[in-house]
């Protein structure tokens, strides 16, 4: 089965046929850098990773662009808090995305991370193209508008009627800020305020024949939309973005585009991914359940990122996943196990050419994965695999073949999700060791403030230690 993926716009899984064959255009929305990102987002990174990855592993080749919005109302709000330049504050924070994005094996297959500052003159020509064609406004205050009226598939992707819009609805904004034409109208460029402070340009716009300066900053959703065209051009192949982004955000997106570039559909399959539960419930900081990446690994080390990759890897991107701590922990189990099949898989196969043995569970794995990530269906072929193979290998009926057929689909596998089973060997040194050793006597004694302490110690020079019924498991980040 050729690969087929849910299409929010059409609301089905369809086949996924690319604008040009030899070249597909991956677009996912990133971060808006005012803080650390919170496992919900990374949650979605990771599972654009895994569909970038198929599609490579698929023989595809792939341009895949993630923005990097560093101008926006929280930004400038908080670095005026702060203290702090607009550059200055947003190169802290998209540093700390680009740590998570290095520890979670995201960043490699990244092949662009446009930054919004970086690009506003794109938008700036962009909206005058917009102007010229009377989709867009100069509003009294300064600000201009898109005028959602004049673009007649607007509320397609969203399964909405513009009648139906809220005040406010398509732009983060109160509808009594701006007087706009009307409530659906959304900011493409938004007219200087007191408190933007210094975050301000003062481009030329021509409006109804004269030239004017109106001074201010980009809207958000036309950052999207020049960042991804500047470097993937007119269409789009796959745009991914969390749910939460389908109104306004991908909505908009698709009105200024495509009122811009005269094309229709702009993007041919989108996206999106489920919200991340924790404890059942939505994240939220009073609730006192709101994670990032920096957490877990505070909590348990660096290492912990791959386990957090197989959490996710091994739900449905369309289904909201439940995270938990004891979840976490479980996954880590699960990816050790692997780990130590591969091992044993590699140390039997030698340079043994492989047999067919794992053939059948290729095919259900390609078959699972080409529909639409069926990523559960996928790890289920790959367990089932693990078990037969050492089931096999305990009758001593797994040949070097059999057992180099196994790894390959494993190694197929950790290609496709990301899991960091091929780690370096390393050794602990006499130092490292003296300090498990510690940490084992400290907990024998019930000294649990030492033992955390001595865990600290080892986490920081990247050695893992997590407590099993059979005493210390220990790892390397």
């Amino acid at each position: 089965m050729p690969l087929q993926l849910y299409n929010s716009l059409s609301r089905r899984v369809e086949p996924f046929q690319p604008v040009d064959p030899k070249r597909v255009a991956v677009y996912a929305c990133g971060p808006t850098v005012y803080n650390h990102v919170h496992i919900g987002n990374w949650s979605l990174f990771t599972v654009a990773d895994v569909l970038v990855r198929w599609l490579r592993e698929s023989g595809y080749t792939v341009v895949y662009v993630q923005n990097i919005t560093d101008v926006e109302d929280k930004i400038i709000r908080d670095s005026r808090a702060a203290g702090e330049d607009l550059a200055t504050f947003t190169s802290r924070w998209a540093g700390a995305f680009l740590e998570g994005m290095e520890d979670l094996d995201n960043r490699r297959q990244v092949d662009h991370f446009p930054r919004a500052t970086d690009h506003v003159d794109g938008m700036v020509t962009m909206i005058q193209t917009l102007l010229d064609r009377g989709h867009a406004y100069l509003a009294e205050d300064g600000s201009i508008y898109y005028r959602v009226s004049s673009f007649e598939h607007y509320g397609e992707l969203a399964n909405i009627k513009r009648e139906d819009l809220r005040a406010g609805a398509s732009g983060r904004i109160k509808a009594d800020e701006y007087d706009k034409e009307d409530i659906g109208d959304f900011a493409l460029w938004k007219g200087w305020v007191e408190e933007d402070g210094d975050v301000v340009w003062e481009p030329e716009f021509t409006i109804e024949g004269t030239a004017r300066v109106v001074k201010g900053r980009p809207g958000w959703h036309i950052e999207c939309s020049v960042m991804s065209s500047e470097i993937l051009g007119p269409r789009i192949d796959i745009h991914l973005g969390g749910e939460d982004l389908l109104f306004p955000h991908h909505q908009n997106e698709i009105a200024q585009s495509e009122a811009a570039f005269g094309v229709h559909p702009w993007v041919t399959t989108w996206m999106h991914h489920k919200h991340l539960l924790v404890d059942g419930t939505k994240m939220s900081k009073s609730k006192g359940n709101f994670h990032t990446l920096k957490d877990l690994e505070d909590r348990y080390g660096k290492g912990i990122a791959s386990a957090f990759r197989y959490l996710i890897a091994s739900g449905h991107y369309r289904n909201s996943l439940d995270f938990s701590f004891n979840g976490l922990e479980a996954a880590d189990r699960t990816l050790r196990n692997l780990r130590t099949a591969r091992e044993q898989l590699a140390e039997q196969a030698g340079d043994a050419a492989p047999s067919e043995y794992a053939a059948a569970y290729e095919a259900r794995f390609v078959e699972a994965m080409n529909d639409d990530l069926n990523s559960p269906e996928a790890f289920g072929a790959l367990h089932e695999l693990r078990r037969a193979a050492r089931g096999d290998a305990a009758h001593d009926k797994l040949s070097a073949a059999d057992a180099a057929s196994a790894l390959a689909l494993i190694d197929k596998a950790d290609r496709v999700f990301g899991l960091a089973l091929q780690r370096e060997e390393r050794a602990l040194t006499p130092e490292q060791q003296a300090l498990v050793d510690a940490r084992a006597q400290a907990r024998a004694d019930k000294q649990w403030a030492e033992s955390d302490r001595l865990r600290d110690v080892l986490a920081a020079e990247g050695v893992l230690v997590q407590d099993t019924p059979d005493g210390q498991d220990v790892s390397f980040a």
